[in-house]
């Protein structure tokens, strides 16, 4: 039995969304007097944007808070006591509030600081493999959308070798799509070798993971 109430519940996935909805890339560039930072590079509100923008202090900020703010609404389910089918669902709704985030029309980021915050407050040992997935890949193709997509696939893989549930699974499957979703554009770029690598591109990359 969960300890919490049905309509607390509710109340609490409702709350992860709004936490993982904060757009905070958008709000650190327009402190720092940047502008819209949708209106530079990708368009993206994520942190390689925003580095691109406002510079890389802020980029990185924007990372930190990103995985924050989808590490606190599971972290918190954690202490409440909550299995690890509510957490899951905890940590989809702090995804889907990054990249639908109703403050801008529905329209967020990719979702993978914010996946990468929620499974470190979920578990943490599932983080590593997937970063080594991340790791490896950048460095060897030099693609950042290739290393996140591939490290989100990492996740219920990892998950599915530790005996999770077949709910858990589910929801941290719906996860990975939605990281793959967002990416849609990337991966065509993959497949038609257009994408513009982490290193050695010739220009500015105005796609790159964000």
């Amino acid at each position: 039995m969960s300890p919490l109430s049905l309509p607390s519940f509710v109340l609490g996935c409702f709350c992860a969304f709004l936490c993982g909805s904060i757009p905070f890339g958008l709000l650190l560039v327009k402190l720092a007097g940047k502008g819209d930072v949708r209106a530079h590079g990708s368009g993206n509100i994520g942190a390689t944007n925003v580095s691109r923008v406002g510079g890389k202090a802020l980029g990185i900020l924007t990372l930190l808070l990103d995985i924050a703010k989808g590490f606190l609404p599971v972290f918190l389910g954690k202490q409440l006591g909550l299995g690890e089918s509510p957490l899951s669902l905890l940590a989809l709704c702090a995804v889907l509030g990054h990249v639908f985030t109703p403050w801008l029309k529905f329209r967020g980021g990719k979702g993978v600081a914010t996946a990468l915050g929620v499974a470190l407050a979920f578990r943490a040992s599932m983080v590593l493999p997937a970063l080594g997935v991340f790791l490896v890949l950048v460095l060897i193709f030099r693609y950042v959308s290739l290393g996140s997509v591939m490290a989100a696939l990492a996740l219920p893989l990892v998950l599915l070798w530790k005996g999770a549930t077949p709910m858990v699974l589910l929801l941290w499957l719906a996860i990975v799509v939605i990281v793959i979703a967002k990416h849609h554009e990337n991966i065509r770029r993959l497949l038609k070798g257009t994408e513009s690598p982490l290193w050695g591109a010739k220009k500015e990359s105005m796609h790159a993971q964000g």
